[in-house]
Formats: C-alpha cells, sequence, structure tokens
C-alpha cells in the first residue's frame, strides 16, 4: 500500500490528528526531491490536510490548505468541465467559512460565488445571503439569495427569518414558494413555475412562530413577547428557541424582570445552552441577583472559555461583585476578540469606562453598539448619559431627538430619556412635556415617563395637571412613587384634603410622616444620575480570570 493510499485511510477512519502529520510529511519528501508527487497525488494530499485541518478547527492552516487544493485542480488537464465535483462545491464552502471565521468576509462571498449557479444548494444560498447582508450588500441580493434557498428547501425557518428581517411581508412568504424545478437555465423556455409548500406551513404553532418573528423583525416587541408567550403557553412550551426569542424581545421592550425569568426557563431546560446568555448576564446585573449571578458566572464557565457569553458574566460579576470596572474593560476586549457582532461585549465595556470616567472611550464603544443594533435602546442610553457626563447637553439633545425620530420611532424608553434631556434646559420644556406625553400614549403605566412629566409639569407651574396625571394612574399603577409623588403635589397646592386623606389611608403612615417632614424642611430629592463615587486605579489586566471560583464568599 502507498502513502497516499495509507494516507487516506486514516482520513477515511477520521483520525484527523495523525492524518494531518502524515501529510505534512509526504510533503516533506516531496519538496526535498527524495518522493515526488504528481498533480492528482498532491490533489489528495492538500485534500487530506484540508479535512483534517478543517475538522480539528484550525481555521487559519485550513484555509490555507483548500486554497492550494483548488489551485491544485485548476492545474489537472480534466478540470474543464462544466460540473464540478461535490468534494469541490464543499471545499470552496468551507473556505468561505474558515474566511468568516477570519473575518475576512469579503474573500468569503468571493469564494461562494465562484460556484456555478446551476450548483449551488440551499446551504449556498443561505450562505450568499448571510454574506450579503454581513459585507452590506444590496437588500435585493441577500433576498434573492433566500429565496433561492427555500425554492429548494421551504423548511429553511433561518431564511424564513432573515427575509422578514428584510422587510419581506409575513403574507409573501406564507404563501407558494416556485420548488426547485423552477429554476431555469438560460437556454430554456420561461414556463409556468411549479409550486411547492413546506409542510411545515399547514402547522399552526409554525405560522405562529413566524407572525412572532415577523413581529420581533418589524421591531414591534410589545406584539413580538405577547405572541412568543402564546406559543409558549399553547403550542411550544419546553422550546428553548421560543424561550430566547421571548427573553430577547421582552429585553429589548425594556421588561428586565419578565426577560429575566424566560431566558432563566430556556437555560434550566437546557443547560448546554448559550444564545443570549449575555443578555441574561446583563439582566441578572442589572435586577441586583447576586446569587444568581455567582451560580451563571460558575455554569458559564463550566463549559469553557472560548464563548464570548462566559468573559461578559465575569465582565459583570467584576463590575457588581468586585467593582473592578478596568478588570471588567478587559474581559470585555476578550469576549469582543471571540465575536465582533455581540454588541453585549461592547455596552459592557462602555458601562466599565464610563465608571472609570473615561467618557470620550464609553462613548466610543456606545456608539458602536448603536450602530450595529441600531433598534437597541441600551445603546443610546449610553450615548446620552456620556454626552451628559461630559456637560455635551446639545449633542445629548440632538442624538436622542434623532433617534426617536428614525430608529426608536414608538419606544417608550427613548421618549420618556428624550423628554427628561430636553426637560434640562427651561428653554425646551414645552418640548419635553410632548415627548413625555408621547411616551405615556404608547404605554400608560410606564412609571418613568409619568415621573418625569410631573417634574415638568412643576417646572412649567402647572401643579393642577400634576395633580390630575397623578390621580388618573394612581389608580391603575401600583407603584408607590406614583402616589408618594400625589401625596407630594397635594401638600404642595395645600387643596384636596379629603383626597390627601384617600391617598394616605392606603399608605404607611410612617412613611407619610416621613414625607410631611421633608415638605416642612422644604427638602428635594436627589436628582443626581450618575455615580460618581471615587473610583480605584487600573488594575493589571492579566488572563487570570478562568479557574476562580465565583461565590458571595468573594471579596
Amino acid at each position: 500500500m502507498s502513502s497516499i493510499e495509507q494516507l487516506e485511510t486514516l482520513r477515511n477512519a477520521e483520525l484527523y490528528d495523525d492524518c494531518k502529520t502524515l501529510a505534512e510529511f509526504i510533503l516533506t519528501l516531496d519538496e526535498c526531491g527524495k518522493d515526488y508527487l504528481d498533480n492528482e497525488q498532491r490533489l489528495i494530499v492538500y485534500r487530506c490536510l484540508a479535512d483534517s485541518t478543517w475538522f480539528l478547527h484550525e481555521y487559519h492552516l485550513a484555509e490555507s490548505y483548500l486554497k492550494k487544493l483548488l489551485h491544485s485542480y485548476k492545474q489537472l488537464d480534466k478540470n474543464n468541465t462544466i460540473i464540478e465535483p461535490d468534494w469541490l462545491i464543499e471545499s470552496k464552502y468551507r473556505q468561505h467559512v474558515c474566511l468568516l471565521k477570519l473575518n475576512r468576509l469579503k474573500e468569503g462571498l468571493t469564494i461562494l460565488e465562484s460556484i456555478p449557479l446551476h450548483q449551488r444548494t440551499a446551504k449556498i444560498h443561505l450562505a450568499l445571503g448571510q454574506c450579503y447582508q454581513k459585507v452590506g450588500g444590496s437588500t435585493q441580493e441577500s433576498i434573492s439569495a433566500y429565496r433561492e434557498c427555500l425554492k429548494q428547501n421551504p423548511n429553511t425557518l433561518s431564511a424564513y427569518i432573515a427575509l422578514l428581517a428584510l422587510g419581506v411581508k409575513l403574507n409573501d412568504l406564507l404563501h407558494t414558494h416556485p420548488s426547485a424545478a423552477s429554476i431555469h437555465h438560460e437556454n430554456q423556455a420561461q414556463q409556468p413555475a411549479p409550486v411547492t409548500i413546506s409542510p411545515l406551513l399547514r402547522q399552526s404553532w409554525f405560522r405562529a412562530l413566524l407572525q412572532a418573528d415577523a413581529c420581533s423583525a418589524s421591531r414591534d416587541f410589545s406584539e413580538a413577547s405577547r405572541l412568543y408567550q402564546q406559543i409558549d403557553a399553547q403550542h411550544l412550551p419546553q422550546s428553548t428557541y421560543v424561550l430566547s426569542q421571548l427573553g430577547y424581545t421582552q429585553y429589548l421592550n425594556g421588561d428586565y424582570a419578565q426577560a429575566l425569568h424566560s431566558l432563566q426557563r430556556a437555560q434550566q431546560i437546557d443547560p448546554l445552552l448559550l444564545k443570549h446568555m449575555d443578555i441574561l448576564a446583563f439582566l441578572t446585573y442589572t435586577e441586583c441577583k447576586d446569587s444568581s449571578l455567582d451560580k451563571l458566572v460558575n455554569h458559564l464557565m463550566s463549559l469553557g472559555d472560548h464563548h464570548p457569553e462566559t468573559w461578559i458574566a465575569i465582565g459583570y460579576y467584576c463590575l457588581k461583585k468586585n467593582h473592578k470596572p478596568s478588570r471588567t474593560v478587559y474581559l470585555a476586549q476578550k469576549a469582543y476578540a471571540l465575536d465582533n457582532t455581540k454588541i453585549q461585549a461592547l455596552l459592557l465595556k462602555g458601562l466599565a469606562l464610563y465608571k472609570l470616567k473615561r467618557y470620550s472611550d464609553s462613548l466610543v464603544h456606545y456608539k458602536e453598539a448603536v450602530r450595529l443594533t441600531p433598534f437597541c435602546f441600551e445603546g443610546y442610553k449610553g450615548v446620552v448619559d456620556g454626552y451628559l457626563a461630559t456637560n455635551r447637553l446639545s449633542d445629548a439633545n440632538m442624538f436622542i431627538t434623532n433617534a426617536v425620530r428614525t430608529n426608536l420611532k414608538e419606544n417608550v424608553r427613548a421618549f420618556t430619556l428624550c423628554g427628561q434631556v430636553l426637560a434640562k434646559e427651561p428653554s425646551s420644556l414645552d418640548k419635553a412635556r410632548f415627548y413625555l406625553e408621547k411616551a405615556l400614549s404608547f404605554n400608560t403605566k410606564y412609571t418613568d415617563a409619568i415621573i418625569s412629566l410631573v417634574e415638568v409639569y412643576g417646572q412649567l407651574k402647572q401643579q393642577q395637571k400634576s395633580i390630575e396625571l397623578l390621580k388618573e394612574h394612581v389608580q391603575i399603577n401600583n407603584d408607590p412613587r406614583i402616589r408618594q409623588l400625589l401625596i407630594e403635589n397635594l401638600m404642595k397646592s395645600g387643596s384636596n384634603e379629603e383626597m390627601l386623606q384617600q391617598v394616605v389611608r392606603n399608605y404607611p403612615t410612617s412613611h407619610f410622616e416621613r414625607l410631611e417632614r421633608e415638605m416642612n424642611d422644604d427638602s428635594s430629592l436627589d436628582g443626581g444620575r450618575f455615580d460618581t463615587g471615587p473610583m480605584g486605579d487600573l488594575d493589571p489586566m492579566c488572563d487570570d480570570v478562568i479557574g476562580e471560583n465565583f461565590s458571595d464568599e468573594d471579596p
């Protein structure tokens, strides 16, 4: 048996380490002239090396050997056929994957486009659509690629979701798709396209899922959350995909407590789940669940240190429990290096830099998060906070006002933030009132908007409007801050004593006495919105995090 045949037995047995080693020996003998290879033998060696390094996840090497493999194939005399062998098509697909791993997106797209149109499978078309989106190609090119994918396999859920995100209407997708048989060559006459229907489209749960995904794609996160909840209750009660999407849309809608619960449920069902676990880390940090954050960090560390979610969770842990924003900057950067599309890494780094009072650096990262995900409120909030911290009020006004006119058109939190920023200037109080009233038209129970609007009414000397607003909302909003504000405004007005007694009757006496003392002392609530406490010096950013055990006892 020749060395080439022995090499192939190793590849067929999936002994990739040994296959790679032997192939390198064979190439060395060829290069030094001791055992020459002909073109076909060299092609086999490159195939074995490409396969081995691919399955060993050595993407730099795999891409290099795949390139040599394709070059060697072109050198063969018999490569003048129109039909390329299946293994060559797969090699091009793998080379594209390697290039994506190496952040060489345009080269990856070029490789896919070199595959003959009549040999592109559903997998190739799906990859093409994704590449067009990533490199900023035309929307029509992406849509065409995804539609071609559905022609060949109308069950491809990711193609449906991508088309919805690109603005294709749900009704267009719920109808028929031309089948693979309808793909015409240039020399064929155009005939009516045969039609195929995905059997999944006849399932009520699948149609409901597409409807929820459509709402999410159109940024109607409130309706998407409702639909995902309905699917969870009626169709797929243990689906980690549904729960992950539910938690994600609830997070984007600002419903942090509900999002935390949904993502925790998803993780309990599938302990190996990584999707949106970076968001779960943020929510756990935000909702002050210290013990839950400890458990999440330890759990993600047990899954390995090659996932960005792990580093993001550890970063929030260091920020919350160890009060080390400098270490968090380092951890967030590690997460971003693993996946530069993770906006949670950018948001975490922006937050840590903000706490270090490095406001300019913080702004850079928050703005990048806004660029990557223009419908995520947290990025905008970070930019506004950075501007305000550096006394750039006009920039903050311009930025958030533009946001509510473009990417956050019906976002109650964005309109509230816009009103809060405008309220900082006496000359723009009327505009602030408009945006806050608009926010309440989106969500009548959003407490922050109510409180901010009451403050604006107070600055505009419209005390009666404040009282009327609070009276209206105290009946439907259980937040104690609403009742507190109503009592304060009734006391300031010196009237409506009967109403005051009615409110006090349902409010703790001790709290009312404290309020009365505060009113008599003419004290005011602290309006500061930033943490201005002293920050420690920068810690050395050394790679010694993995291996620690995170618990409540950590210093």
